[in-house]
């Protein structure tokens, strides 16, 4: 009998084994269209390969702005997910609470990734390493490029084939387009976040202090940046403007804007003109923020969701998927072999103007501020801005000051 008891549990227990439930990872993402259906499918991939061990969950949570709340809400529920597609520049507070997993202690386990690790682009790497280690892997990446519209650029008697490289080109170069026509515009910007931050660099600016709790934007330098910028608005060569990016772009009555990487694709698809495109230009310094979003891994999760979530991470930045990533959705491989592959050097050779975001890469790109406050200071500085260009008379010295000291009681609240 008893003999017959130990059977019927061995029974029970290889029954249970055979029963148990693959172990869940949960991944909160932040687009879209034919970025949303990529990562669907390879997390579908991935479910397929590991069917009854681990199960990818991919729930869309909205924009950026959205996810960033959702996920801080979360984490004072104690209830966030395993893995989340964060925008560079929102993740402070998530650093500075410990909230994510170093990823490191999975790669130090892990030898045969981590002999691959120096094939991702180092900016990349470096953009996602804290003093908590490598948090976060690269996904959707970018840095911004100047379009051109070279028809506008031709009717000026400009060289669409050599276009401006310094701000100050692109002023002379907006002037001379201006004399087109009323409705014709040299140069079109918004509040885009990461460009505010690229032309204060440019101009020799800085945004706030190494350790995060200095404001340092109050400078003759983003002075000199804004005051820039808000003369081609008065004077009519340049437009600004919070909303109908898109519709002016294509308008055919701009000749110059600076978007995302990603934006190449749409552009080349929509635009009726000849569509030119080059590096961001400079002027004191070439310098550009990378853009995008990372992946990242929350700590709290429990182990084996970890080790699981970790086998998933590998898979989504492989090769082949940083590769399938980019050929379907225009945004920068997160590996050097998959830039190195056939199929994308092959877009590079058909179209340079795809290879110009590399360059950008590995001359001038650099990670943009992220600490814990700086998603509140970067709402003031927009609105500074949006002030300062929609009222292209007002004062930007004084504007900037009183910017300077409101975003430091901001820091000051935080740190201290």
């Amino acid at each position: 009998m008893k003999r017959t008891f130990l059977i019927t549990l061995l029974v029970v227990a290889v029954a249970a084994i055979g029963f148990a439930a693959p172990v869940k990872v949960t991944m909160w993402y932040a687009q879209t269209g034919i970025y949303s259906q990529t990562l669907l499918d390879i997390a579908a991939e991935f479910n397929k390969l590991h069917e009854g061990e681990i199960e990818v969950e991919a729930v869309y949570t909205g924009n950026y702005q959205d996810t960033m709340q959702k996920l801080l809400a979360a984490l004072v529920a104690g209830d966030v997910p395993t893995l989340a597609q964060i925008e560079q520049s929102r993740i402070g507070q998530f650093v500075d609470g410990g909230a994510f997993q170093d990823l490191n202690y999975f790669i130090d386990k892990d030898p045969e990734f981590k002999a691959t690790l120096d094939d991702f682009w180092p900016r990349f790497i470096q953009a996602n390493t804290y003093e908590q280690g490598l948090l976060g892997f690269p996904l959707n990446c970018s840095t911004p490029l100047m379009y051109i519209n070279r028809d506008l650029f031709k009717q000026a008697g400009l060289d669409p084939d050599n276009p401006p490289k310094t701000w100050t080109e692109v002023y002379a170069a907006a002037k001379q387009i201006k004399t087109l026509g009323e409705d014709i515009f040299g140069y079109r910007f918004g509040i885009d976040d990461w460009l505010l931050e690229a032309y204060i660099w440019q101009f020799g600016g800085q945004i706030i202090s190494e350790d995060g709790e200095e404001m340092l934007i109050y400078s003759p330098e983003t002075v000199a940046a804004w005051n820039f910028f808000q003369k081609g608005v008065r004077e009519g060569i340049f437009i600004f403007g919070v909303s109908g990016g898109n519709e002016l772009d294509l308008s055919g009555r701009i000749a110059m804007v600076v978007r995302s990487t990603g934006s190449l694709g749409y552009l080349k698809q929509n635009a009726k003109f000849d569509l030119g495109a080059t590096t961001m230009p400079g002027q004191v310094k070439e310098v550009v923020p990378i853009g995008g979003a990372n992946v990242f891994m929350f700590s709290a999760r429990p182990q084996a969701e970890k080790e699981a979530a970790w086998e998933f991470l590998k898979f989504l930045t492989s090769t082949e998927n940083t590769k399938r990533w980019s050929l379907a959705t225009g945004y920068m491989t997160s590996r050097i072999s998959a830039f190195e592959s056939q199929e994308i050097q092959k877009i590079m050779t058909d179209d340079p103007r795809y290879a110009l975001t590399y360059q950008q890469l590995k001359d001038s790109a650099v990670r943009r501020p992220w600490y814990g406050p700086y998603p509140e200071v970067h709402a003031m500085i927009t609105s500074a801005w949006e002030d300062a260009m929609s009222n292209p008379t007002k004062d930007v010295d004084a504007i900037l000051k009183n910017l300077h000291e409101e975003a430091q009681y901001v820091l000051d609240d935080y740190y201290f």
